[in-house]
């Protein structure tokens, strides 16, 4: 399968080159003092374009020099090359001496990470430029301002960065029409879908957070910690911020003239979001992540991954082609972590006794979180009962130091929803819990028609005995060249799951099926007018 080539965006990297010690930083010292008045601007024209280099230093370096270095000063000044490029790409690079044991003006210890020994410590961050080119522009800046200054600096001093240097920060993005970046951020869509469902999966953290001053969906973005993301796809272990955004002045309408009238959609690796940085031997391990992290979650959105551009914008760092880059694509996780937590209400509601029943209605009706002794209270019955009941509940709620909660927002939606609709809360509210879990079809667990269920996001409702609808809440297809199932393929399949699992095979085909989008035709129809049974 192929899918669009994401572009680079933000990125802060630790460089650390310890090949030749500190001569790198004495080259720039040289270099600083060969230009007037402690500074250098120039341009320099590269394959891409004029770049415009600036050059000084900083004053407030917090670096005490030792007594060995030839510094007629109490700091050793950090270097600081600023660089700005075609089509808005930047660099800036600081330079700063390291050695062990390294004090400050005031003689405290410093607390910087770094590998031990005497070497240099590059500071690196930018934007719309790839690891390659933070590289090369690095060492052809050097080269052009020692060419400006009239002096030779080595280009040895900056060709092995060390594995063990840090990235901080990296950014992915591509830039998306806005009919489909809506699948992202409208109140059904797949933000929404993740936050909820992870929102009370112990273990994770999660923050979202929403702007939609000027136009709807300015800025929408929600941090996962590594064990959300763990959750989400098993094989993943960093935090991330995925973030759909327009730009700071956002355009009140999409133009065909104006790139930056269509949104951004990112996926961004932060330290401050994980346990700590990414080695740099480790980059293309965090290149595939973030890259996985970004097309799988727009496909689970629906939005189809192929280099369209119909479906996705070009502006100066984004271009429409197909990635370079195996990735793996990875199941839907809503439908399974859904199918999850229904199974614990189906598993619990038909046997609850009047004390647990009691206190399901109260904890419902009371927002889905309330202290055990106002629950005991409001539900009539005392602490011991209460607590007898919550042992029968089960997993459905969790005690948390006298606090009690539904286990997820889905089971407290879903249990709500069933009291705020029917007044006998046992006998109809279970059977309306078992019919939005499909308990019909869904019972075992293992089975292939539950795994085609989860797999596709189906959803059975039954308006009587003989009329009843498949819903998909997943984008499929009627082109056989299309990234997405085919609609014919996806019936075939949960026929001949329907069979397995022992059902008659005309029940299925006389059922209607509706998808949230089919490409190429409507979104409903008959499943006995589409496939042989």
């Amino acid at each position: 399968m192929n899918h669009i080539a994401p572009a680079f965006h933000e990125a802060k990297l630790h460089w650390w080159f310890t090949d030749n010690g500190l001569s790198p930083y004495w080259a720039l010292s040289e270099l600083l003092q060969a230009f007037e008045d402690g500074w250098h601007e120039t341009t320099t024209e590269l394959s891409d374009g004029v770049w415009q280099v600036r050059f000084n230093y900083n004053a407030e370096t917090g670096i005490a020099p030792r007594e060995s270095d030839s510094i007629g000063g109490e700091r050793a000044y950090e270097y600081k090359i600023h660089a700005e490029g075609p089509g808005e790409k930047k660099a800036d690079y600081v330079f700063s001496p390291r050695w062990d044991d390294q004090r400050k003006p005031d003689g405290d210890l410093m607390q910087r990470p770094w590998c031990g020994g005497e070497g240099l410590d590059v500071h690196v961050q930018g934007s719309n430029l790839t690891f390659g080119e933070y590289h090369y522009l690095l060492q052809q800046f050097v080269q052009v301002l020692a060419d400006d200054a009239g002096i030779s600096i080595s280009r040895q001093y900056f060709n092995r960065v060390r594995p063990d240097s840090n990235i901080t920060t990296l950014e992915l993005y591509l830039r998306l029409m806005r009919e489909y970046s809506k699948k992202l951020t409208r109140s059904t869509g797949a933000f929404y879908k993740m936050m909820h469902l992870l929102a009370e999966e112990q273990g994770t953290e999660w923050v979202y957070s929403g702007d939609n001053t000027d136009v709807v969906g300015k800025r929408h973005a929600f941090e996962l910690n590594p064990s959300a993301s763990s959750t989400l796809v098993e094989d993943h272990s960093l935090g991330k911020r995925h973030k759909c955004y327009h730009p700071k002045y956002a355009r009140s309408e999409e133009t065909e003239d104006d790139p930056l009238s269509s949104p951004k959609y990112g996926v961004a690796f932060h330290s401050s979001l994980d346990d700590g940085s990414v080695k740099w031997r480790d980059r293309d391990k965090l290149l595939r992540e973030l890259e996985e992290s970004l097309i799988n979650t727009l496909r689970w959105a629906g939005v189809p991954i192929d280099a369209d551009p119909t479906v996705f914008r070009e502006d100066d760092h984004f271009e429409i082609q197909e990635s370079e880059r195996s990735i793996g694509y990875f199941d839907d996780p809503t439908p399974r972590l859904e199918a999850e937590q229904e199974n614990l209400i189906t598993a619990v509601l038909p046997d609850l006794s009047p004390s647990a029943r009691s206190v399901m209605q109260t904890l419902a009706t009371d927002g889905g979180e309330v202290h055990y002794e106002e629950l005991a209270h409001e539900s009539g019955y005392s602490v011991s009962q209460m607590y007898r009941a919550l042992e029968e509940i089960g997993d459905i709620v969790v005690n948390d130091n006298g606090l009690v909660r539904f286990y997820s927002e889905k089971i407290r939606q879903e249990i709500t929803a069933v009291v705020e609709r029917l007044e006998d809360f046992v006998a109809d509210g279970v059977n309306a819990v078992a019919r939005l879990a499909g308990v019909e079809t869904r019972s075992a667990a293992d089975s292939a028609l539950q795994r085609w269920m989860d797999t596709y996001g189906v959803e059975f409702e039954h308006a009587t005995e003989d009329d009843a609808t498949l819903r998909f809440d997943t984008v499929l297809s009627s082109l056989k060249s299309h990234s997405v199932p085919h609609y014919r393929d996806v019936l075939r399949q949960g026929l001949d799951a329907w069979r397995r699992a022992g059902r008659d095979p005309a029940v299925f085909a006389q059922c209607r099926f509706e998808a949230r989008e089919i490409h190429g035709r409507d979104d409903f129809g008959e499943v006995a007018k589409e496939i042989t049974w």
